[in-house]
C-alpha cells in the first residue's frame, strides 16, 4: 500500500451524480448510493458525514452512523466525502434478477421510490470500472436467484464475489420459497478492500443488437429490413434480462396451482388467474373463449402408495417398508381410502389360476411387464388403457352372465349322440344303389334329443320323429321318401353301422360322427373373468422404467364430449416404477408374502363443463387485423408427483411474461400480437384445432405466423426456416443474438467431444434452420395451423436439460426448470413476435420471385 493511499481523505458532501439507485440488499432493506466511475465505499467515518443523507437499510446505521466515499483521481491521490446514514424504510420484497440486479429504492431528491425498473447503469459490472464495497462489520444480504444447474452454490457465491471483490469470511446459505438466498457476513477491515481489476482486463463486450443472425449454426448478416423501433427493442431487452418475472409466474403457476389436467378444476384456475394477468399487464381483448366442453370432469388428490410390513406376528398395524413411486390413468377410478392388500402374481395359465383362486379376493394383482405389446414408455400408458377397457368388457360379460368356457377335454361331444354324422346309405331303391346321408343330433338338456335326417343328393330333409334316448341307444321315427321308417341307432367309437327293413329289401347306413370344430379359446379372457368375479382390490404393473409416464383412459372427443361413467369403470390399476415393480416381484419370487397399500383420491364429476383457451392481446396500431400470435398449452397431466412444469408450465410462463415485458415496455406493435393458452393439447391439439376451425378464411390469411413454444425449460434456440421466410425470420431473430449468454453452458460446450460448440459457446443464440419447405406435421398446437397453410413455427429448445426426464411424468417438478433460459426465451419471444409485427408485410407463406419487399398488409 502506498503512502498517498493511506493520507487522511479530505471530505466534502455528495453531489446528485453521486446518488444512484442501487447497491445494496439487505433482507427487505436497500441502501442507495450513486459511484462515479472509479469511486468505491471503503470505510466508516461517523466524524465527518456529509450533509447529503443516504438511505441505509438498519444494520449499517447500526454499525455507524456514516460511510466515506472515496475517490481515485487516477494518481493514488485519493479525496473522500462523508455520506450521513439514515434507516431505511421496510421495502416489500424485491426480486434481483441475472447479475446482482438489485430492485431499488432511490433517494427521495433523486428518484421516485415507487419505480421498479432498474436501469442498466444499476448492475455491480464486472466489465464497468469496478465499484468496491466494504464496511466495517456490515452485513450484507444478497438475495440471488440460482439457476438450475448453475454447478454449485459455491460456484453461484463466486460469481457474487467476483462482481463485487468482496472479501468473504463467512457464508450461510439457504432456501426460501424456490428462491435460494446467499447471506454473506462480509468482514473487512475500513480501508483494506481488494482493488479492482484493470480496466484494460475487461471481458469481451456483447455485440450491438441486431449484429448479426445465426443460419445452420453460422453467424450470417442481418438481411437490411426495417422492424421494430430500436428504443423499443432496446427496452424489451433491458425489461426482459433486468426485471424478469417469468419465475415468479412459472412458481404460482406450477406450485401454487399445480398441474393442469384438461377439464379439470386446477385448469380453470389457471385460466382464471392468466386471463387476470393479462389484464392486469394492460392488455386488451382478454378472455376465456369456449372451445368444447367435457362429460365428465376428472380431479386428482393427494395419491400415495408404498409396501408396508406388519408390526409384528400378533400386531394388526403396519409399517412402511418403501414409499411407491407411481401413476394411474386419469379419468380412471381412485379408492375409497387407504387400500391394503397382500399382493398376488396375475396368474397366466389355469393351474396357476386354481393355485391362487383362494388369495384373489381383495388382493392387488402383480401384471407381468413381459406381455407383449408396445415397447417403450408411451408403450406402457397404451397396453394401460388398453387393460382398462378389457376389464371394463369383462365386467359387462360377468353382469349379462356371459362365462367363457374352457375346451373341452376330447374333441367330441360328451354324450355318444350328439354331433354331426356323415355317412352313405345303400338299398335297391336308391338310384345307383347308394347315396350320401347325414345326420345332426344333440341330446337337449332335458335328456330329449333333436334331430335331423337328410339325403343330400336329393335335397330331402326330415326331423326325428318321437326320439328318445337311454344307454347310448338312439330311437326314432324317420319319414322317408318311401314313408315312415322306425330307426334304432347304437353308435360305437363315434362310428355307426346299421340295418333296417323295407318290405323285403334290406338298407344299410353306415355315418362316422365328426370332430367337433374346435372353438377359439382364450385363456387369458376366462382367467381375467375369474379373477374380476373375485373383486381383487386392484392391479399393479410395471412403467418398465424409472420415470412413471401418465395418460389417460382414452383419447380425443373419445374422452370428453362422448365419455360416460360406464366407461370410467370400477377397477383400479397402479402403474409403478420399475425399480418398485423389481423390489415387490424380488419378495413373491422368494416365497415372501408382501403386502402394498395404495391411496387415490380420484373425485369423478359429471358435467358438462367448458373448456378455454385464453386469449389476449395489444391491438396493433396500423394493421390491427393483421396478427402474430405467441402461444403454449397452459394444460398439463397429473400424475402423482407431477406440477406440470417442463409440458407445458414453461411455455405458459414464457409466453406470460411475454406479454407483460411488451406491455411493460409500451410497445406499438404495427400489427396485433396475441397471446393464447391453449388447452386439450394432451389429448390431440383439441384446442388449438378448435380455434383454427372457428377462424374465417379472411381471418386465416390475416395471420402472419404462429409460435409454440412446447419444449421444456431450455432456451429457444432454433426454428425451421424455408428460404423465402429467410430475411423476415434472420431480421426478427437477430435482437437476441449475443444478448444472452451462460457461462455454465460455456464451461459444458468447450469441455464436451465436439470441437464445433466451441466458437459460440455459453451464447444462447436463434438459429435458422434452413429446410425445403413449411413441416406438415408436428406433436405440438402448431401443427394445428400448418396443416390449413397458415405457418406455425415450434421453438427448437436448446441446452443442458433432458426433456424426456420430466415430460409426463412424476418427476415434472419446479426445480428442473432454469432461469437463465427461460429467461432468454421470455424476451426472444417478445423480441421475435414485435418485430414480425413491424415487418413491411405479413411473413411469405410460398416463394416469392420479386426482389422487392411487399407493402404492407393484404
Amino acid at each position: 500500500m502506498s503512502d498517498a493511499s493511506m493520507s487522511t481523505p479530505a471530505t466534502r458532501a455528495a453531489t446528485a451524480e453521486e446518488i444512484t439507485r442501487a447497491m445494496v440488499i439487505t433482507g427487505p432493506n436497500i441502501a442507495q448510493v450513486r459511484l462515479a466511475a472509479g469511486t468505491s465505499i471503503s470505510g466508516v467515518d461517523t466524524a465527518n458525514a456529509a450533509e447529503a443523507p443516504l438511505l441505509a437499510p438498519p444494520c449499517l446505521s447500526d454499525a455507524a452512523a456514516g460511510m466515506t466515499l472515496q475517490e481515485h483521481n487516477g494518481i493514488g491521490m485519493p479525496t473522500s466525502v462523508a455520506l450521513k446514514t439514515d434507516p431505511a424504510p421496510r421495502l416489500p420484497r424485491c426480486r434481483p434478477r441475472n447479475s446482482l440486479l438489485i430492485n431499488a429504492w432511490s433517494n427521495p431528491a433523486t428518484a421516485n421510490p415507487a419505480t421498479s425498473q432498474i436501469p442498466d447503469s444499476a448492475m455491480i459490472d464486472k466489465n464497468a470500472s469496478m465499484k468496491r464495497v466494504t464496511a466495517s462489520r456490515v452485513c450484507l444480504h444478497a438475495s440471488m436467484r440460482l439457476w438450475t444447474s448453475y454447478g454449485s452454490i459455491r460456484t453461484a457465491f463466486e460469481r457474487f464475489r467476483e462482481y463485487t471483490g468482496m472479501t468473504t469470511k463467512t457464508v450461510r446459505l439457504f432456501r426460501h420459497t424456490g428462491t435460494l438466498t446467499a447471506a454473506a457476513t462480509l468482514l473487512v477491515s475500513a480501508g483494506c478492500s481488494t482493488s479492482s481489476k484493470p480496466a484494460t482486463e475487461k471481458a469481451e463486450a456483447a455485440p450491438e443488437i441486431g449484429a448479426y443472425a445465426v443460419l445452420d449454426g453460422q453467424r450470417v448478416d442481418v438481411p437490411p429490413m426495417k422492424l421494430g423501433n430500436p428504443s423499443t427493442i432496446e427496452a424489451i431487452l433491458t425489461e426482459g434480462k433486468n426485471n424478469n418475472h417469468v419465475m415468479d409466474i412459472l412458481e404460482h403457476l406450477c406450485g401454487e396451482i399445480g398441474p393442469r389436467l384438461s377439464g379439470s378444476t386446477n385448469l380453470d384456475i389457471a385460466n382464471d388467474w392468466s386471463a387476470r394477468q393479462f389484464e392486469s399487464w394492460g392488455l386488451q381483448n382478454v378472455e376465456n373463449r369456449t372451445w368444447g366442453t367435457a362429460a365428465i370432469r376428472f380431479d386428482r388428490g393427494p395419491s400415495s402408495g408404498a409396501i408396508v410390513t406388519r408390526a409384528g406376528e400378533e400386531d394388526e398395524t403396519y409399517e412402511v417398508e418403501r414409499e411407491i413411486e407411481f401413476t394411474t390413468l386419469s379419468w380412471s377410478p381412485g379408492t375409497d381410502g387407504t387400500v391394503r392388500g397382500k399382493v398376488v402374481r396375475m396368474p397366466e395359465t389355469l393351474d396357476e389360476l386354481v393355485a391362487v383362486k383362494e388369495d384373489l379376493s381383495g388382493a392387488w394383482m402383480l401384471v407381468s411387464p413381459y406381455q407383449g405389446g408396445r415397447q417403450g414408455i408411451r408403450g406402457v400408458g397404451g397396453s394401460m388403457s388398453a387393460r382398462h377397457e378389457l376389464r371394463n368388457d369383462t365386467r359387462q360379460a360377468i353382469a349379462e352372465g356371459k362365462i367363457p368356457q374352457p375346451p373341452a377335454e376330447s374333441p367330441y361331444p360328451d354324450d355318444a349322440i350328439s354331433g354331426l354324422w356323415e355317412g352313405t346309405i345303400s338299398g335297391p331303391a336308391i338310384p345307383g344303389g347308394e347315396t350320401e346321408v347325414a345326420m345332426d343330433a344333440v341330446i337337449g338338456a332335458d335328456g330329449v334329443p333333436k334331430g335331423v335326417m337328410a339325403l343330400p343328393a336329393f335335397d330331402f330333409t326330415s326331423q326325428f320323429v318321437e326320439p328318445s334316448y337311454s344307454d347310448g341307444i338312439l330311437t326314432f321315427t324317420w319319414n322317408t321318401p318311401q314313408g315312415p321308417q322306425p330307426m334304432t341307432f347304437a353308435p360305437q367309437s363315434n362310428a355307426l353301422d346299421a340295418e333296417f327293413p323295407v318290405g323285403e329289401d334290406t338298407y344299410v347306413i353306415k355315418m362316422i360322427r365328426n370332430e367337433v370344430e374346435e372353438q377359439p379359446f382364450d385363456a387369458g379372457e376366462y382367467i381375467l373373468h375369474h379373477v374380476l368375479a373375485s373383486n381383487p382390490a386392484g392391479f399393479i404393473s410395471s412403467s418398465r422404467d424409472e420415470r412413471v409416464w401418465t395418460t389417460s383412459i382414452k383419447r380425443g372427443n373419445d374422452l370428453f364430449e362422448n365419455l360416460t361413467m360406464a366407461d370410467i369403470g370400477q377397477d383400479v390399476e397402479v402403474s409403478v416404477r420399475d425399480s418398485d415393480y423389481r423390489y415387490i416381484n424380488s419378495d413373491l419370487a422368494d416365497g415372501q408374502d408382501v403386502f402394498v397399500e395404495f391411496d387415490l383420491d380420484h373425485t369423478i364429476t359429471e358435467g358438462p363443463f367448458d373448456m378455454y383457451n385464453t386469449i389476449a392481446e395489444i391491438p396493433g396500431t396500423v394493421w390491427p387485423d393483421e396478427v402474430v400470435i405467441v402461444s403454449a398449452h397452459l394444460d398439463s397431466w397429473n400424475g402423482p408427483g407431477s406440477q406440470g412444469v417442463v409440458d407445458n408450465g414453461t411455455g405458459s410462463a414464457v409466453t406470460l411474461e411475454a406479454a407483460r415485458i411488451l406491455a411493460a415496455v409500451g410497445a406499438q406493435p404495427k400489427r396485433t400480437i396475441r397471446f393464447i393458452l391453449w388447452t386439450g393439447e394432451e389429448q390431440g391439439l383439441l384446442g388449438s384445432r378448435a380455434y383454427v376451425e372457428s377462424l374465417s378464411e379472411e381471418e386465416r390469411a390475416n395471420i402472419s405466423c404462429v409460435f409454440v413454444d412446447d419444449g421444456g425449460t431450455n432456451y429457444e434456440g432454433g426454428l425451421v426456416c424455408p428460404p423465402w421466410m429467410f430475411d423476415y425470420l434472420a431480421a426478427a431473430t437477430a435482437s437476441t443474438n449475443g444478448q444472452f449468454f451462460s457461462k455454465t453452458d460455456e464451461t459444458r460446450l468447450l469441455h464436451d467431444d465436439n470441437p464445433d460448440n466451441d466458437a459460440r459457446a455459453g451464447w444462447m443464440d436463434v438459429n435458422l434452420r434452413s429446410v425445403d419447405e413449411m413441416p406438415q406435421g408436428g406433436g405440438s398446437d402448431h401443427a394445428s395451423f400448418n396443416r390449413v397453410g397458415i405457418p406455425g413455427f415450434y421453438w427448437d429448445e436448446i441446452g443442458r436439460a433432458n426433456y424426456r426426464y420430466g415430460w409426463h411424468t412424476q418427476n415434472d417438478k419446479l426445480d428442473l426448470a432454469i432461469e437463465e433460459y427461460l429467461v432468454q426465451s421470455s424476451t426472444n419471444a417478445a423480441l421475435v413476435a414485435y418485430n414480425l409485427a413491424c415487418a413491411p408485410s405479413l411473413l411469405p407463406r410460398e416463394p416469392v420471385e420479386t426482389d422487392e419487399i411487399a407493402e404492407a398488409g393484404r
